[in-house]
């Protein structure tokens, strides 16, 4: 079996880039797969997670074939044209068996009109709502919504091309009904080795891309709150990204700076789980939420914002986490509170978490995508 994974790049640490290193080392090791990643353009940067010697690499290096023009719709379609011939000698000398495609970008563009014969799946690691709700968002400038949205339209057309899609949620299968042929497979997680949290320090925990998606704010607006009730508890905020100036100014407007750290990304995660007692989750829009799954493996119960999508598929509200509904700061509030004064209660729901968490686990995922594998495989 030779599998082909396409990314635009493994240099910077995200959900997809994380999720895909799992699933190519798991196939190369524990399958013993040939397993290839094509890469957009790593730059010549470092790989941002270990990957197996058994993964094949190649960086197609794409930038350095772009035409630049200033109309940008027929500039990508003008490389879309130069990168379909480079593209089809790379996967014609791999020889796959299938082919996988993790983003959007130009591999949508080509991968689905290249040899016909290679199975094609589509992998969605964001959601339909999540990416109308980025997009609506991303701009207020009226020439980029109307780019956007025509470029929304374009992707949605190469979705019908491939083969099979496969979604992370049941929420977002139902945006997806313009498709044949979808899947739900859920991400899967990293096992980690270590100890899960007694939940006896005074400190809960965040961690994602500090950006407006993510929503850190209201975090910080409901512990100005959270404090004057327990001086003694903090708030550790792990992550880097756009919005750090911004989240810093309202932590020190609000008179939190000994309440709410902004810490830097941390290749020491796993500690800081296991030295917390809560984990926060505000986005307002997400693919999936793969910090969640990994919280509730060191036994943190979870205040979550039930956010399109993900979370709903991975916690069931007031068993094995708290859901709230999106921008409810009072909720929200009350929520944690309720796990700060209650350490039995703590206790109750981190241990149904981690049995949760076993459900998102490589050795119980990754099964599903062999046999989807190996569907495709016997069909053609």
């Amino acid at each position: 079996m030779r599998i082909l994974y396409c990314i635009g790049a493994l240099n910077k640490r995200g959900g997809a880039e994380r999720v895909l290193v799992n699933k190519a080392n798991y196939f190369a090791e524990v399958y013993e797969y040939e397993v290839h990643i094509l890469i957009a353009n790593q730059d010549d940067k470092p790989l941002c997670y270990g990957i197996s010697k058994k993964v094949k690499l190649h960086d197609m290096k794409i930038t350095e074939c772009f035409t630049k023009k200033s109309i940008p719709l027929a500039s990508f379609f003008k490389n879309v044209k130069k990168l379909k011939k480079i593209y089809e000698k790379k996967i014609v000398q791999i020889n796959p068996s299938i082919i996988f495609v993790l983003e959007r970008g130009y591999d949508d563009f080509i991968i689905p009109n290249i040899m016909p014969s290679i199975p094609k799946v589509r992998e969605s690691h964001s959601s339909m709502e999540a990416v109308k709700i980025m997009d609506s968002g991303a701009s207020n400038s009226k020439k980029q919504k109307v780019f956007n949205t025509v470029f929304t339209l374009l992707y949605k057309r190469q979705m019908k091309k491939y083969n099979h899609v496969v979604v992370l949620t049941e929420r977002d299968k139902a945006y997806r009904s313009y498709l044949k042929r979808v899947s739900v497979i859920p991400n899967i997680v990293s096992s980690f080795k270590s100890q899960p949290s007694r939940l006896n320090n005074f400190r809960a925990i965040s961690v994602g891309r500090l950006d407006t998606f993510k929503n850190f704010k209201d975090q910080i607006l409901v512990w100005a709150n959270i404090v004057k009730k327990h001086p003694n508890w903090t708030l550790h905020i792990y992550g880097q990204g756009s919005e750090k100036e911004n989240l810093q100014h309202l932590i020190t407007k609000l008179n939190l700076v000994n309440h709410v750290f902004l810490e830097e990304v941390s290749n020491q995660i796993e500690t800081h789980y296991q030295e917390s007692s809560l984990f926060l989750f505000t986005s307002i829009a997400e693919g999936f939420g793969l910090v969640l799954v990994e919280a509730m493996q060191f036994g943190l119960p979870v205040v979550s914002y039930n956010c399109p999508c993900g979370p709903e598929d991975i916690i069931s509200n007031s068993e094995d986490g708290f859901l709230v509904n999106v921008g409810d700061l009072t909720s929200l509030e009350n929520r944690i509170v309720e796990l700060i004064e209650n350490k039995e209660k703590r206790k109750e729901i981190g241990k149904k978490a981690i049995l949760k968490s076993k459900e998102f686990l490589p050795e119980v995922v990754m099964p599903k995508w062999d046999t989807l594998i190996k569907q495709f495989i016997s069909e053609k």
